[in-house]
């Protein structure tokens, strides 16, 4: 599986070979007229660009044509359009060896020395030139582009994405109001102190088994279609559209219940079916005689049947992380470990927090004052995968 799926390593090559070659060619012809005139080689400048930035735009009208002006013929210029893949890794390799780091990126680049963001001091940016061309500095060779560069900087993503998306999961209304039905059972059957205790264990680890188990099975079909390329990125496209989708209806879900406060009018929740039969299993597990066997059998339907709408955020992580080259499979099943443990995080302190006194009451109000929050994120949640999974 590749990086990016509409080129080949063979052309992004020859890209970075022809780049190169430009390069050499400018420089040299730069070279005989700068000599002539200041007697050193012309000082190379690196401007990222891309269509239709307001920044570059007018970098390109105010600050680049001064410098004929001041330095004639002593200023070789390179414009690089970043929408372009090699040319966006060129410029992440030049940011990552000049030690880089404010949160806009880099528009000019000295003689690969002195970096400049979209609003340059131009007094500043000459005197940089100026000093360069009274040293003599040469202009550098370009650097390759090592090719681990873009797996590195992706993966960084998307281990953050599997970290939010995991929290948000686990705080999903779906999940959510389950919990809080259970708990205010356990409340009516008077489940305190031990008992608690051993069924909050036994459910948590059946949620999380039965959960893992769930994405394991779908990793392994979605890793049977990654070998057919056309195949995968019509999943990854349709997966894209769907995130979309879901984002639109969790803000709607997030304006309704803000207007009305009716669980009614909230569109992405369990059907009223799914409620009920989670509902008779809960009853059903807590007549159980073994709390233990009690606990497994809940925590185990329930996570389940609760996926029919978690899934939601569950399948378009693990494309996510099929999605990204970078993962060896071992690391790849860490993310998935990762992601199941973040899922069950908060049912694991809700389990706590009761055993040491929280009230089903502040719980239940809590999970409505944060109704809004909750599908605010998960619209947010959505919309980051959705470009995640269709940029890259």
């Amino acid at each position: 599986m590749t990086l990016f799926a509409g080129r080949s390593s063979s052309f992004r090559q020859l890209d970075e070979e022809n780049r190169v070659r430009k390069t050499i060619i400018q420089i040299l012809f730069a070279a005989l007229f700068c000599g002539t005139v200041y007697g050193v080689a012309p000082v190379q400048i690196d401007f990222f660009y891309e269509p239709g930035c307001h920044d570059c735009e007018r970098i390109e009208a105010e600050l680049l044509p001064q410098l004929e002006t001041r330095f004639p013929g002593a200023c070789l210029i390179q414009r690089h359009d970043v929408g372009v893949e090699t040319n966006f890794l060129y410029l992440l390799h030049l940011e990552r060896e000049l030690g880089y780091t404010q949160p806009e990126r880099a528009y000019l680049i000295i003689n690969k020395q002195y970096t400049f963001g979209p609003t340059p001091v131009p007094e500043e940016f000459f005197a940089r030139i100026s000093s360069l061309l009274e040293k003599g500095a040469a202009v550098s060779a370009p650097q390759a582009v090592p090719p681990d560069l873009a797996k590195k900087w992706y993966s960084g993503f998307t281990f953050s994405a599997v970290v939010v998306a995991g929290l948000i999961d686990g705080i999903n209304p779906c999940a959510f109001s389950t919990l809080v039905f259970f708990m205010s059972l356990l409340s009516v059957a008077k489940v305190r102190n031990r008992t608690l205790l051993l069924l909050g264990i036994s459910f948590c680890l059946a949620s999380f088994l039965t959960y893992l188990a769930l994405g394991f099975g779908l990793f392994r079909v979605l890793h049977l279609f990654s070998g057919f390329t056309m195949l995968r990125s019509a999943i990854e496209w349709i997966m894209a559209v769907v995130l979309l989708v879901l984002a639109f209806l969790s803000f709607r879900d997030a304006v309704r219940f803000r207007k009305t406060a009716r669980a009614d009018d909230i569109t992405l929740q369990l059907s009223t079916g799914m409620k009920k039969r989670i509902h008779d299993v809960m009853r059903r597990g807590l007549g159980n005689t073994s709390v233990i066997a009690g606990g497994l059998l809940i925590g185990t339907a329930v996570t389940a049947i609760e996926s029919v709408c978690t899934g939601q955020v569950y399948v378009p992580t693990l494309v996510l992380i099929l999605k990204d080259s970078a993962l060896s499979e071992p690391r790849a099943w860490m993310l998935l470990l990762l992601y199941n443990a973040l899922f069950v995080l908060p049912l694991v302190i809700i389990f706590i927090a009761v055993y040491f006194g929280l009230k089903t009451e502040t719980l239940l109000a809590w999970s409505r004052q944060n109704v809004v929050v909750s599908k605010t994120l998960l619209g947010l949640l959505f919309i980051l995968m959705a470009l995640l999974i269709a940029l890259f």
